[in-house]
């Protein structure tokens, strides 16, 4: 009984560290996902800010 116990903790204590693992594997995912979107997201509104820029300045030529 006592063998069947320790197996069983033993078992819980590895399948608590692999999801330990795998949910700060995703978090640092998810971190690194968000901070490229925002950069990205970044550039493309200064792109879009030069080119109606540009749009507006050479409207009249």
């Amino acid at each position: 009984m006592k063998l069947r116990l320790t197996l069983a903790a033993t078992l819980l204590t590895f399948v608590a560290a692999c999801s330990t693992e795998q949910v700060v594997d995703n978090t640092v995912d998810t971190t690194f996902w968000t901070g490229k979107t925002v950069v990205k997201t970044g550039i493309g509104a200064g792109k879009l800010a030069v080119k109606g820029g540009h749009a507006i300045a050479t409207r009249g030529e």
